[in-house]
């Protein structure tokens, strides 16, 4: 793991309590002070040694060594801290204070001699370990050119033709920014460089470039590097003058004017090649020095990074994804040059299928087996893997972590097996639990946890899992992840040492004592004896994870030592019916897991001494019939899970005593009698889950006629998921009137609500006019809802989902942007690409964000759609103009009836005389459009044409050639129309403007 990172934390400790007066009272200063120096002299040569095993040099004794002494510090701080606490309270009894001062004196020497150790052992090994030029040797060996070998590209062709179909500019759908910067990002090795390389010398594809110019980026962004290289490869200058020194250039203001001068007018298509800086400060300058440069030019950029790619896009960025093994078989193939046999091509497929996707790794394979046609080396090398591939990137990756994010990542590459996945919580809490990370001034342990999940995904280093359905857990809401094989064989290169995490599986060795270890899993305890020192050697131990065991009972004596413990999970136990007492003595407990412990029949009354615990999982331990009276002594505990906990007859009154409550899990209850008042007490919920209710009973819907008066109580609440929950309480209502009074009085007062799911709840007709005032609330999921008729507007939503609404008439849909946050972040307009009802109704239209989003819709193949309203927000800018987006809303042919309504166009699209049914046409406010298409004369079924402030069209509709065109129309009104009242028209416009400001 990193080294580095471990030895910087227990510097912090030491320096923490250096300074704290009941240590220097205690005299151990001064022995912190020397371990202090002797660290921070072993920590400059740490970021060299932990590189060295890429080259092949095995430094692993030295690092663990260091690695040891360090957690031995930290260790021994913790328990300095907790003594000194623990002698505070005992002032009247100096005996037991002399005895505990002793121990840990002898305890802190025992560390001292240990880091002492280390640093004599780092200075006889300084002299061997040479300047670290392992960086500057892989950025240089990244530097790319765009000239490369074509021909031996396989499975890139449809990237290519998708990128250079969105480089052209001839419907620009971009207003505010003439140019176009469109990212390529993918895993390491994908190959972004190479598919920026095709499209460059693509000169018949692209033709109308003045220029093409390839900027190498690299880990340093530097405006002066990439000036002088636009300067000097337009002027055909030599690529040693590329090369000079920035400081050798002129200033950068004397540069942009240059290259302005230059490219004024011209056309330009420019890669800027590996891009690696992730400051949006620095991203933003870029971005403005691009845009500065000229109105015609297109941007390539490759970055292994998402977050890049989204800060400096101007236009969607482009996933490249993986190949299939097939394609990398073709590769390995061509690149060998002889003909394989059989059985070869029996071990090649195999070797291509450990290619995962990524081409480098197929040629890696391919110089490896070039020279040989020996079956048996051939199986040696798949057998054996390529690791050298992923050297610069993966390297490159690492060293730009911050220390703890390495260790968070080294953390999970050890303790998880390769394929294996985790759940996204319970990845948290092992960070936390072994002090991997710590809340700074700013975040809480969980958002930095959060930042660095973030990043490892950016990086497509942390994926999100398949979910296995055949387990039945799909439905607890659990975000899986997995890390890549890749990252794997990467880490056991750099990691190549002992551990001070294990995992165990099925049937490992349960005898091991190291005395260091922090985490153990034991995957399958099938054959695992549990007796009462199994951990006894274990005394650090602060992660333990026990899965899958039909063991009864557990001996009291198996958790006595483990008092730093903070996270421990016993799941999947199902035949155990009780706990040991002695779980009480984990005081230092953060996190419990007991999970799927169906035959848990109570915890134990020492449950209550768990102080520190956060986070309760108790799902799928349905034999529980209560909780014990000390849960509520839980003051700390703000999450629980009581999901499938069936055995439960009522909410156990211990949760009310829980003052820091936040998150409370009921999914699949049993419709609790007096649940109303029980939840109205729970006054701290911002997260609540009453999805799937068990209401086989007649008494269970009584029950659930009160959960209304709880409900509204809860004012915090956030998130809400009433998933099935409300179809017992509708269908036995008298009237749909009823049903929908009660599912108003549900969400009343939930001013604060943001996520609500409704979905499967088959007896809704209608939703409650109130739920358009709840202004924070941005996501409704009301999927499965297949009775019901209309869905109204809602200001702030920017998610809803309406999948298998089949039922919907009618439905009026506000376009808002998902994320603001986002440089480039589509609008939801997509959302709608499962609708279709009879009345459809679209406004605010300025907020979608490409012509792509409005294809996605397929409005033309909405056959149930007979009336359609688009409304843009007046004296509003849109990303996508007007005529364009309009163009590209093309309505079913069977329509009835369209009203155009905001539309800053100067004319109708053409498409309009297609619509052969159409009745009724309503053209309202759109005080630019100045005529009508010829195509009118086409519509022999319009018997109503209403026009309305709209002065331009309304001179046209004067002019009497234009008079004789709309002759067959019946029925013409240039003024207000009677079903567009003006009312309606102040409320389009304030809905426009609330929107905005949302």
């Amino acid at each position: 793991m990193s080294t580095q990172a471990v030895v910087q934390r227990a510097c912090a400790k030491l320096r923490s309590a250096i300074g704290d007066e009941a240590v220097a009272r205690l005299n151990f200063t001064a022995d912190l002070r020397d371990m202090l120096e002797a660290l921070d002299d072993i920590r400059p040569k740490l970021d060299k040694a932990e590189m060295r095993p890429l080259r092949g040099v095995d430094d692993s004794p030295w690092l663990q060594l260091v690695c040891c002494a360090a957690y031995k510090t930290i260790e021994t701080v913790d328990e300095l801290q907790g003594a000194r606490s623990q002698a505070a309270a005992t002032t009247t009894r100096m005996l037991p204070r002399l005895a505990m001062k002793n121990a840990m004196a002898i305890q802190l020497q025992e560390a001292k001699q240990l880091v002492m150790w280390a640093q004599e052992r780092s200075r006889v090994r300084s002299e061997s370990i040479a300047e670290n030029t392992l960086l500057q040797e892989i950025i240089e060996e990244r530097k790319t050119a765009p000239v490369f070998e074509e021909a031996m590209v396989l499975g890139r062709a449809s990237d290519k033709d998708r990128i250079i179909a969105t480089l052209p500019c001839t419907e620009p759908n971009i207003m505010q920014e003439h140019i176009r910067i469109l990212p390529i990002f993918g895993f390491p090795g994908s190959g972004k460089t190479t598919l920026a390389q095709m499209v460059v010398n693509d000169t018949h594809s692209l033709q109308g470039y003045d220029f093409r110019v390839w900027v190498h980026v690299s880990t340093q962004l530097d405006f002066h590097t990439i000036g002088k290289s636009i300067i000097c490869q337009v002027l055909g200058r030599g690529q040693e003058e590329i090369n000079q020194s920035s400081s050798n250039v002129e200033g950068m203001e004397i540069i942009m004017k240059r290259l302005h001068k230059l490219l004024n007018g011209q056309k330009v298509l420019l890669v800027l090649d590996d891009l690696w800086e992730e400051d949006p400060i620095q991203l933003q300058l870029l971005k403005s020095m691009l845009t500065f440069l000229g109105d015609k030019m297109d941007v390539i950029v490759t970055t292994c990074n998402q977050a890049i790619a989204r800060k400096i896009c101007t236009v969607e960025p482009y996933r490249l994804n993986p190949l299939s093994d097939e394609t990398c078989w073709e590769i390995i193939k061509k690149s060998i040059r002889f003909e394989v046999g059989e059985e070869l091509e029996k071990i090649g497929r195999k070797i291509a299928s450990k290619c995962w996707g990524v081409p480098s790794i197929a040629r890696e394979y391919a110089g490896t087996l070039d020279s040989s046609r020996d079956a048996m080396k051939w199986d040696e090398t798949m057998r054996r893997g390529i690791v050298s591939y992923v050297l610069s990137t993966f390297t490159l990756s690492y060293m730009r972590m911050p220390p703890d994010l390495r260790l968070c990542f080294a953390y999970y590459c050890q303790i998880f097996p390769s394929g294996d996945s985790i759940v996204k919580d319970d990845l948290v809490h092992h960070w936390i639990a072994l002090h991997l990370i710590e809340p700074s001034e700013i975040l809480s342990a969980e958002q930095i946890a959060e930042e660095h999940i973030t990043w490892l995904q950016n990086m497509s280093f942390l994926q999100t899992a398949e979910l296995d359905h055949a387990s039945g857990k799909e439905g607890k809401g659990a975000i899986l992840f997995t890390m890549h094989n890749l990252v794997h064989d990467f880490v056991a290169t750099l990691l190549n040492s002992p551990t001070h995490y294990r995992r165990f599986n099925y049937i490992g060795n349960p005898t091991n004592k190291n005395h260091y270890l922090r985490a153990i899993r034991y995957v399958g305890c099938t054959k695992l004896e549990f007796t009462g020192n199994l951990f006894s050697h274990t005394t650090w131990l602060r992660v333990l994870e026990l899965t899958e065991s039909s063991v009864l009972k557990l001996p009291n004596s198996i958790f006595w030592k483990l008092k730093h413990l903070g996270h421990l999970k016993i799941s999947e136990f199902s035949g155990l019916v009780t706990l040991p007492e002695s779980l009480g003595d984990l005081t230092n407990l953060i996190h419990v897991d007991l999970s799927g412990c169906s035959g848990l029949l109570n915890l134990p009354k020492s449950f209550g001494k768990l102080i520190r615990l956060v986070h309760a999982n108790l799902s799928g331990c349905s034999g529980l019939a209560t909780l014990p009276e000390s849960f509520g002594d839980l003051i700390n505990l703000s999450h629980v899970n009581l999901s499938r906990c069936h055995g439960l007859a009522e909410l156990p009154e211990p949760l009310q005593k829980l003052d820091k409550l936040v998150h409370l899990d009921l999914s699949f209850w049993s419709c609790f009698q007096g649940i109303g008042k029980g939840l109205g007490g729970l006054t701290t919920l911002e997260h609540l889950n009453l999805s799937n209710p068990c209401c086989h009973l007649a008494q269970h819907r009584s029950h659930l006629q009160e959960l209304k008066d709880g409900l509204c109580k809860l004012t915090k609440l956030r998130y809400l998921y009433l998933s099935m929950c409300l179809n017992p309480i509708c269908y036995y209502h008298q009237s749909q009137e009823d049903s929908l009074k009660y599912l108003g009085e549900c969400v009343d007062g939930l001013s604060g609500l943001e996520h609500l799911d409704l979905s499967h709840n088959t007896f809704i007709f209608a939703l409650p006019a109130s739920l358009g005032d709840l202004n924070q609330l941005h996501t409704l999921n009301i999927s499965g809802c297949i009775r019901l008729k209309k869905v109204a507007e809602m200001k702030s939503l920017k998610f809803i989902d309406l999948r298998n609404c089949r039922g919907l008439e009618s439905c009026h849909f506000a376009v808002r942007i998902v994320d603001d946050d986002d440089v480039y972040s589509s609008s939801n307009i997509v959302q709608l690409e499962v609708v279709n009802c009879q009345e459809l109704q679209i406004s605010c239209l300025e907020k979608v964000k490409s012509k792509e989003e409005a294809q996605r819709i397929k409005l033309a193949k909405k056959r149930n759609i007979e009336k359609l309203k688009l409304s843009w927000t007046l004296d509003t800018v849109g990303r996508v103009e007007d005529n364009v987006l309009l163009g590209e809303l093309v309505p079913p042919p069977n329509l009835q009836c369209l009203e155009v309504n905001g539309y800053a166009g100067t004319c109708l699209p053409e498409y309009l005389g297609e619509l052969t049914s159409l009745q009724q046409l309503k053209i309202v406010r759109c005080k630019q459009l100045n005529s009508l298409p010829d195509t009118m004369q086409k519509l022999t079924s319009l018997k109503d044409l209403c026009i309305f402030d709209c002065p331009e069209l309304e001179k046209w509709c004067q002019v009497e050639e234009n008079k004789k065109m709309l002759a067959h129309i019946p029925n013409k009104s240039y003024e207000e129309p009677a079903t567009t009242s003006r009312q309606e028209i102040e409320e389009d416009d304030r809905s426009g403007n609330e929107g905005e400001a949302a």
